[in-house]
């Protein structure tokens, strides 16, 4: 009776593992063809995507070679759109996809198969197709604002993310390949021209450390401290090549800071007449503040919205101003050897950029507004005559300069145009390495670009400037994320 008992708990043993079986068969096979449906959804994805950026990148290298020989007259063409463009589906896909490599340190690869574009977060609208929705995708790009370069290919830079009670900054540091997040409460930071000065902006204080690394190394300098009230959101900073001040520009002027408190050098008003706030009190509040320090420090350029480029010392006493060519004066820069200063102003999206040489400045030059296409003899050099430039670095050889468009462009001390380079979305902050091979270029659209200069392109690259983008962050919420 034992034995006949033993046998039938065997025998219904053996049905349950049989069944247990037939449904992991059942259960395997489903997620091996769900698997296969997967694999192959995302090779889908791959061909379409890949085809259609190869398509629009030679379109467009094709057309702007056209213009360049011919003149954007003779171009008869259709506006080129590419057809990623409102393709929801498909850009959620590989930013999701982004996403998951991230997650599986997997980067390098995605980046093979799927070669970045920014079409995912400028063409993306929601189902309802409402592009202004908060739920797209680029609404939650943060801004790279500064970008500064430290040794070894490494930098730190500045993240900001818009939220309702104001804008939140994160200090970062890219060390090779590694994102790691310096400080809360850094607000904007600078390097001196020469001597690795640094400096860190923070709320009444500033920092200047000599060597700084990122990760607590390098020599104090000094700390100042200052009561003058400021709008952070828009701040930019220069250390002095002796650590002794810094330069400051922000919506609330432009200001030498040192030991002995802050110095209003721009705008000053003849009347002494400021702007009012709300409750009636004098203020200043100024719009597109921009300056420029010369490498030995020997000169000051500021300029403001509603004012010329100003030439100073370097104690802020003025010496002569430079008009704008275009509406508004917009940026400015010393070229690498101090012999000339680059001047732009802008009109909505374009602008002007002008040359001015040394010997000029020294003599206190001022030149006219507005006088650029005027026959007759000139005090400077015409650099360009279509860029709204926001951020530039001077190379030992030419200035690469950052448009509102997403274009990167060298051009040389005369206006030779050498090369251009498109990224997308509008350029916020650009560094160079020690050695000059390597370009860093941030964007409003929270974009951080790494460039290999002169290391050759792929074919889903818009430009001519044979340059290799080793990969791109993306600060996106609050997380970064590499493509």
């Amino acid at each position: 009776m034992l034995a006949l008992e033993t046998l039938n708990l065997a025998l219904a043993v053996l049905v349950k593992i049989s069944r247990i079986a037939a449904k992991k068969r059942t259960t395997n096979l489903r997620k091996i063809n769900e698997n296969l449906d997967y694999e192959a959804l995302k090779a889908e994805w791959q061909k379409e995507w890949n085809e259609k950026g190869e398509k629009y990148a030679k379109a467009v290298n094709d057309m702007v070679a056209f213009a360049e020989v011919h003149g954007w007259d003779a171009y008869k063409g259709e506006d080129l759109v590419d057809e990623r463009e409102g393709m929801t589906q498909l850009c959620e896909a590989v930013f999701a996809l982004l996403k998951e490599a991230n997650e599986r340190g997997e980067t390098v690869k995605f980046r093979a198969d799927f070669p970045p574009s920014n079409i995912i977060f400028e063409g993306c609208e929601d189902e309802a197709g409402n592009a202004g929705e908060k739920d797209k995708i680029g609404d939650k790009l943060g801004n790279v604002d500064q970008i500064c370069a430290l040794r070894s290919e490494n930098v730190l830079f500045i993240v900001s993310q818009s939220e309702p009670e104001g804008w939140r900054k994160k200090l970062y540091l890219l060390e090779g390949e590694h994102v790691s997040v310096i400080a809360e409460g850094v607000i904007t930071v600078g390097k001196s021209k020469r001597n690795e000065i640094y400096a860190l902006l923070r709320r009444g204080e500033i920092e200047l450390i000599k060597g700084y690394d990122g990760k607590g190394g390098g020599e104090p300098i000094a700390k100042f401290s200052h009561d003058v009230e400021l709008t952070y959101d828009e701040a930019e900073i220069l250390p002095f090549n002796d650590g002794s001040k810094v330069l400051l520009s922000c919506h609330d002027g432009i200001f030498l800071i040192s030991q002995s408190g802050a110095k209003l050098i721009h705008p000053i008003y003849e009347d002494g007449q400021l702007y009012e706030d709300d409750d009636g009190n004098a203020a200043l509040y100024i719009d597109m503040a921009n300056a420029a320090l010369s490498n030995d420090n020997a000169l000051i350029v500021a300029g403001e919205q509603c004012d010329d480029h100003v030439l100073m010392d370097s104690e802020g006493e003025r010496l002569g101003s430079i008009g704008a060519q275009s509406s508004y004066p917009h940026f400015c820069l010393f070229s690498a050897d101090d012999t000339q200063l680059i001047a732009n102003s802008c009109h909505f999206c374009n602008g002007v950029t002008i040359g001015v040489d040394r010997a000029a400045l020294k003599q206190g030059v001022d030149v006219e507004a507005y006088s650029y296409d005027e026959d007759g003899e000139k005090n400077f050099t015409l650099i360009d005559d279509a860029m709204r430039v926001y951020a530039g670095v001077a190379t030992r050889d030419f200035y690469i300069l950052g448009d509102a468009y997403g274009y990167i462009k060298a051009v040389g001390k005369d206006g030779r145009k050498i090369w251009h380079h498109y990224l997308g979305g509008t350029i916020k902050s650009m560094a160079l390495s020690e050695d000059g091979s390597v370009l860093f270029v941030g964007t409003y659209g929270g974009r951080l670009h790494k460039l290999r200069l002169g290391a050759g392109q792929d074919s889903h690259t818009i430009g001519n400037g044979n340059h290799k983008e080793e990969f791109r962050l993306i600060a996106y919420e609050d997380k970064i994320y590499r493509w």
